[in-house]
C-alpha cells in the first residue's frame, strides 16, 4: 500500500512496557522524606521496571550488573487485560507513595522528576474503564511492526546475550498469544478494529514470512555472529542453526497464529469510523492525545492552536508568493547537493553548532530496512540507545520505491542532527535518573524533531524565500493532519465530512482523501505527537522571544529545552518561567 503521508518513527518500547509501570509497588517502601531515600525509590522502580522485558533491558542497559541487576530469565512479560488491571492498581499505590515525600526537601533534578512522575501515574491512574481500549497492533507502529527490528538490533554484547536472546524466540509464540485472546476480548466487546485496519496488518505480516528459508531474522542473526568476536566454528554453527530453529518453530508460527486469529476476527468489528464511535471512545482519545503530545490543552483549545497555525501558514505562503512569483516553481523544482546519509549527518553536525549547544562526539551506523519490512515501515527510524551505551547509535533509511528519498537531506536532520540522535546523546550524557529513559514523552521526542527538520530547510543552500516556503508549507500540512486526527477521532467525522473539509483545502483525490481517513483510524493520535509537539515548542520559543525580547538568544533556548530533556509541555513551560528570569 502506497502512503500518501509521512511518518518518522522514533523507534521506542512502549508497546512492552504498556502498564507496567508501579509494578514495584508492592514492595516495601521507604517514604523518609530525603533526597538520598528518593534518588533509591526512583531508582527501584527502573530497576524493577527495566527487568520486566527481556528486549527492553538489552535495549536500557549494556551493563545491567553496573545497577545492580544481576542473572534474570528470558521474558517478554504479559499482555493481559489481567495484568493492566493489576498494574493500575499499583500505579496508585505508587502515586500515594510519590506524595509521601517533602517536595519542598528535593534538589531541582528531583523536583523534576517528580513532578514528571506524578503527571504520568496521575493520567494512568483515569483509564480504569479503558483498558480494552488500548490496541497494540497498528500498521505502523504495532508491535507486529517493530519486532523485527528490535530482534535484528538486539544487542550482543557478551555471549551470554546470544544465549539470552536464544531463550527468549520461543517466549514469543505464546507472548502472541495473549495479544490474540485480548483482540478477541476486544471483539466480544465490539472494541474490535476495522476490515481495513485487519487488511493491512495482515498483509504486513504474510509479507514478512511468505519467505521462509531466507527469513530477515535468519539472515541479520548470521551476520551477526560472523562477526561477533571469539567464537569457535562449533559455537558458530551451534547458534546458527539454534536461531534457524527458533524462527521456524517460534517466530513464523508466531506470526500465522496472529494472521489465523485476526482472520477468524475480521468481520467483527463494528466501527469503521474513529474512536469517538465507541461508546466511551472520545474518552479514549481524550487520553491519548493528552498522553501522546505531552500537551495539557483540551481538544477545543488544541483545535485552536491547529487551526491558527494553518491559517498563518497559508497567510506566510501567500506572502511570499506575493513578493517572490517565482518561488513556487522553485520549490517544485529544487535539488539537494547533498544526498549521500554520512555526507549529510556529517555536514549537519557541525552546521548546527551555531544555534545548538554542543553535543558528545558518537558513533553511528547508517542502515537500510530489508525489503520484507519496508511496505509497511516508516521512512526512517532512529533506535534509542542504552543509557550507558549510548555513543552507539543506529538509523535505518527505507528504501521504498513509494518514499520520495531525493529529500532525505530533511529526514537525517530529523532522525539524526540536530534531531532524534543529538537530542537523546545530549540528554543521556547529562546523566538523568535512570527511571526518565523508560518514560515515553512521543510529543516532546518527535515534537522537536519536527521542530528542526523543519529548521533545516534554512540549513540548506536554498534562498531564504525557498526556505521559508518549505517550513510554513510543512507546517501548515502537518496542521491539517492533527485536524484532520482530531475530527475523525474525537468529533466522529465520516468519509464525507472529512472529504468535505480537504475539499476546502483544494484537496480533492478521491485516493487520498480515503487514504487520509483509513490512516487516521489505524493509529489514532499519532499525527499529533508530531504536530502538536512542535506547536508547543513553536509557543515556548515565541513566548520566550515575547518576554526576553533582545536578550533572547536562541542557542540558550535550545540548550534550556534540551538541559529539561523529555517531559509534559506543562512542566516545561513552568520552568520556563524561571529560566527567563534568569536571563
Amino acid at each position: 500500500m502506497k502512503r500518501f503521508y509521512k511518518v518518522y518513527l522514533w523507534l521506542f518500547l512502549s508497546v512492552l512496557l504498556s502498564f507496567s509501570f508501579a509494578g514495584c509497588a508492592r514492595q516495601s517502601i521507604d517514604k523518609t522524606p530525603n533526597t538520598e531515600d528518593f534518588d533509591s525509590f526512583t531508582n527501584r522502580i527502573f530497576t524493577t521496571e527495566v527487568q520486566k522485558s527481556t528486549i527492553t533491558l538489552n535495549f536500557s542497559l549494556a551493563n545491567p550488573k553496573e545497577y545492580g541487576i544481576l542473572d534474570t530469565n528470558a521474558t517478554l512479560g504479559h499482555y493481559t487485560l489481567e495484568e493492566m488491571q493489576k498494574s493500575l492498581l499499583d500505579a496508585e499505590n505508587y502515586l500515594a507513595a510519590l506524595k509521601s515525600y517533602d517536595y519542598k526537601s528535593l534538589s531541582d533534578e528531583q523536583k523534576l522528576t517528580y513532578d514528571i512522575l506524578k503527571e504520568v501515574w496521575e493520567l494512568e491512574t483515569t483509564t480504569g474503564d479503558l483498558l480494552l481500549y488500548h490496541e497494540v497492533l497498528g500498521p505502523t507502529t504495532g508491535l507486529q511492526a517493530q519486532l523485527p527490528v528490535l530482534l535484528a538490533e538486539y544487542n550482543f554484547y557478551t555471549k551470554d546475550d546470544i544465549n539470552t536472546y536464544l531463550d527468549l524466540l520461543p517466549l514469543l509464540y505464546d507472548y502472541f498469544g495473549e495479544i490474540c485472546a485480548f483482540e478477541k476480548e476486544k471483539s466480544d466487546a465490539g472494541l474490535f478494529m476495522s476490515d481495513k485496519v485487519v487488511d493491512n496488518i495482515l498483509d504486513q505480516c504474510k509479507t514478512f514470512i511468505e519467505n521462509k528459508d531466507n527469513n530477515y531474522l535468519i539472515e541479520i542473526f548470521n551476520d551477526k555472529i560472523d562477526a561477533f568476536q571469539g567464537l569457535s566454528a562449533l559455537e558458530v554453527r551451534t547458534y546458527k542453526a539454534a536461531n534457524k530453529d527458533a524462527v521456524f518453530t517460534s517466530i513464523i508460527p508466531a506470526y500465522e497464529l496472529l494472521i489465523t486469529t485476526l482472520t477468524d476476527l475480521k468481520g467483527t468489528g463494528t466501527n469503521n469510523g474513529g474512536l469517538s464511535h465507541f461508546e466511551k471512545g472520545k474518552e479514549y482519545y481524550e487520553y491519548l492525545l493528552t498522553a501522546n503530545t505531552g500537551s495539557s490543552r483540551s481538544v477545543k483549545e488544541l483545535k485552536e492552536l491547529l487551526d491558527t497555525s494553518i491559517t498563518t501558514n497559508l497567510m506566510k505562503l501567500n506572502s511570499i508568493m506575493g513578493k517572490d512569483p517565482d518561488v513556487y516553481d522553485a520549490v517544485m523544482n529544487i535539488t539537494y547537493s547533498l544526498t549521500d546519509p554520512t555526507e549529510i549527518l556529517e555536514y549537519l553536525k557541525t552546521a548546527i553548532k551555531k544555534d545548538f549547544p554542543a553535543c558528545p562526539e558518537v558513533n553511528y551506523s547508517v542502515k537500510y530496512v530489508h525489503e520484507s519490512l519496508q511496505e509497511h515501515l516508516s521512512p526512517a527510524m532512529y533506535l534509542i540507545p542504552a543509557i550507558d551505551n549510548y555513543k552507539e547509535n543506529i538509523i535505518y533509511i527505507n528504501n521504498n520505491p513509494d518514499y520520495d528519498l531525493q529529500q532525505i537531506f530533511n529526514t537525517l536532520a530529523h532522525e539524526g542532527y540536530p534531531g532524534h540522535l543529538y537530542q537523546a546523546v545530549y540528554f543521556r550524557d547529562k546523566n538523568p535518573a535512570p527511571i526518565r529513559s523508560l518514560l515515553d514523552f512521543g510529543g516532546y521526542a518527535e515534537g522537536w524533531a519536527t521542530y528542526v527538520e523543519y529548521y533545516s530547510y534554512h540549513l540548506t543552500d536554498f534562498s531564504p524565500d525557498v526556505a521559508d516556503f518549505l517550513e510554513a508549507n510543512m507546517a501548515a500540512n502537518m496542521a491539517l493532519y492533527c485536524k484532520l486526527d482530531i475530527g475523525i477521532n474525537y468529533d466522529g467525522w465520516t468519509l464525507s465530512e472529512t472529504a468535505d473539509y480537504l475539499n476546502s483545502f483544494g484537496i480533492t483525490d478521491k485516493s487520498t482523501i480515503e487514504v487520509l481517513y483509513t490512516t487516521m483510524i489505524e493509529e489514532p493520535a499519532l499525527y499529533p505527537q508530531y504536530g502538536i509537539g512542535y506547536l508547543e515548542f513553536m509557543n515556548l520559543k515565541e513566548t520566550a522571544k515575547d518576554a526576553l525580547r533582545d536578550k533572547f538568544e536562541i542557542k540558550s533556548f535550545h540548550q534550556f529545552l534540551l538541559d529539561i530533556g523529555p517531559a509534559p509541555f506543562d512542566i516545561i513551560a513552568q520552568r520556563m518561567d524561571t529560566w527567563m528570569k534568569k536571563q
